[in-house]
């Protein structure tokens, strides 16, 4: 039962270092607690744990502008952040998650400036059917994630430059660009910025929880904890990780997310393979891929499939077979 309230408001627009904060509260998080965290980055493509940077964004434009790649430890498609998007964290232990009581955080404090948010799909908040806000989670030795995004006043044109969206994702959604599918609040009212948009949405904390908050100070944040953990996040091996061409690629696009699929056949058996994808249950994901490795093709036709992510992702890989 949660009966104390945190609250942590960063002040760096360094991803890394944001990163590595949201990491030291879910791993610190105590029993009773619920930890809400807003921060922000400066000119960041935030990537899903098992996104290709190469197909995801623009690497040339990325270097071009010196912009930050951050890849998160959460599920979900990549974002662009700038100091137009405030980022929110919630944190708590398994027993205390509650996504809708979250949600609704988020919604009453867009609610004050006359604006009628909606939870639609797998993880995003809607206004007049364009989307503002994508959510992603994880759990953790028992500690549970829920962050996203909030666009205010974000460079739309920054925005479909750095990043590359799937034709078949864009074709799903039934839109021709990124641009056509979002919305910053700015264009719905006038008068919310980040400031005021924080103090609502602090005050819907509260209001929601009913607890009265505390506030998390830089001191009271283990340094050395802080520092490994930013290492962590600012190493090319996480963020860009290690590309390599495989012999086959295959894509497709199921309710669940983007998958594409890369692997190497030798005599028959899968040698080596990877699968990216922005779906948000990313155990599943990753589950498979170490089971895979070292399977024929003739096994795979009578492999027994133990949820819909591996059924759809062993079709698309025996579809030619």
């Amino acid at each position: 039962m949660i009966n104390k309230l945190y609250l942590y408001i960063s002040n760096t627009y360094i991803p890394h270092h944001n990163q590595a904060i949201e990491e030291y509260f879910l791993n610190e998080v105590n029993q009773d607690s619920l930890i809400l965290y807003l921060w922000q980055n400066e000119n960041t493509i935030f990537i899903g744990k098992n996104q290709n940077p190469i197909n995801e964004i623009n690497i040339d434009y990325l270097k071009k502008t010196n912009a930050y790649l951050a890849r998160r430890i959460t599920g979900g498609g990549a974002v662009y952040h700038d100091l137009g998007n405030i980022n929110f964290s919630f944190i708590c232990k398994k027993n205390n998650y509650d996504l809708n009581k979250q949600n609704q955080v988020i919604i009453n404090a867009l609610n004050k400036f006359n604006l009628k948010p909606y939870k639609n799909g797998r993880n995003d908040l809607l206004i007049n059917d364009r989307k503002f806000s994508g959510h992603a989670y994880c759990v953790h030795n028992n500690n549970c994630l829920h962050h996203g995004t909030i666009m205010i006043d974000v460079n739309n044109e920054d925005l479909e430059k750095y990043l590359n969206v799937s034709l078949l994702k864009l074709k799903d959604k039934g839109v021709a660009s990124i641009k056509s599918r979002i919305i910053n609040l700015k264009e719905l009212n006038h008068d919310i910025n980040i400031n005021n948009l924080k103090e609502s949405i602090i005050k819907s904390y509260q209001e929601i929880y009913h607890y009265d908050i505390e506030i998390i100070y830089d001191d009271d944040i283990n340094k050395e904890k802080l520092n490994k953990y930013e290492e962590r996040f600012s190493n090319p091996d996480w963020y860009f990780g290690k590309i390599k061409q495989y012999q086959i690629n295959k894509e497709n696009k199921y309710h669940w997310g983007l998958v594409k699929i890369e692997y190497d056949l030798k005599d028959d058996i899968i040698d080596d393979l990877i699968i990216y994808t922005d779906a948000l249950n990313i155990k599943n994901i990753e589950d498979l891929i170490d089971k895979l490795k070292g399977f024929s093709i003739t096994q795979l036709k009578n492999y027994r499939y133990l949820n819909e992510e591996e059924k759809d992702i062993i079709e698309l890989l025996l579809e030619d077979y």
